[in-house]
């Protein structure tokens, strides 16, 4: 999002940059393009090791089935399966709702309503303190907002070297056609471009990112509604791996491209 766009911005500007100033040829801006494109690809995969853990709820880390959110603590409350209200207990557990976490008085208003009498937290075996809870789900550990600065620089790394190379990777385009053919080259890469990335990503993406939500929400008709919540172990290896199983074997035909051009070239 916004972290990356000056990086990118200044990667883009600095490799046609370089590439000017140091007269690159066509096999040195296919080296130099490579070289980055692939070193933003190995930074990239150290965002499978910056993760945060799963929000416990309901007195059982996530994911659950549908049917496990009610116990017999919440059993005579009559709850909608279907509600996200969540609420964080004094147990330090999320809960779906202040009805499925059994609780019967409520003090305050608004965003500053307290839950208390909640009978699913007195029956945690494992909890002895204050049986109430509040809005929302309950806050995260601080390592978790560490590892988002890990992951924010990361992608404004990976960002930076992709973004390097490919002012040189975009001018290899124009020096491997001959002049009256690089209006239609470049026509040509944006209809693949849209074709094979832009039109059909968002639609397999998206549908592989479905798979990981644990917590459906509901419209007013009683629809599906957006995801409440994500298992976000899932998300992030769907998420990271289907982009790196794509991006992958396109280094390997980078590589014969490299070898094309070297052998036309020179």
């Amino acid at each position: 999002g916004l972290t990356s766009l000056p990086p990118v911005g200044i990667g883009i500007f600095l490799g046609g940059f370089i590439m000017k100033k140091y007269k690159m040829s066509i096999v040195a801006a296919t080296k130099f393009a490579f070289t980055m494109s692939f070193l933003a690809y190995i930074t990239a995969l150290l965002h499978f090791f910056v993760g945060s853990e799963n929000v416990e709820l309901d007195s059982k880390p996530i994911p659950y089935h549908e049917n496990s959110i009610f116990s017999e603590c919440n059993s005579d409350c009559k709850c909608a399966s279907n509600v996200w209200d969540p609420v964080c207990g004094d147990n330090g557990l999320t809960y779906v709702s202040a009805c499925l976490a059994g609780c019967t008085t409520s003090v305050g208003h608004g965003k500053n309503v307290v839950f208390h009498n909640c009978s699913c937290l007195e029956a945690s075996s494992s909890w002895m303190g204050n049986n109430s809870a509040t809005l929302g789900q309950c806050p995260k550990s601080e390592d978790c907002s560490m590892k988002f600065i890990y992951y924010t620089i990361i992608q404004v790394i990976s960002g930076f070297c992709y973004a390097l190379g490919g002012t040189p990777a975009y001018m290899i385009m124009f020096r491997c056609v001959q002049p009256e053919l690089k209006s239609l080259a470049v026509g040509l890469y944006t209809l693949i471009m849209r074709i094979l990335a832009g039109i059909p990503a968002p639609v397999y993406f998206g549908a592989l990112i479905d798979k990981t939500c644990l917590k459906w929400g509901s419209t007013s008709c009683g629809q599906r509604g957006a995801c409440r919540l994500y298992d976000s172990n899932a998300y992030r290896y769907v998420f990271l791996g289907l982009s790196a199983v794509l991006r992958g074997p396109s280094y390997l035909i980078s590589i014969f491209l490299y070898i094309l051009i070297k052998k036309h070239f020179q």
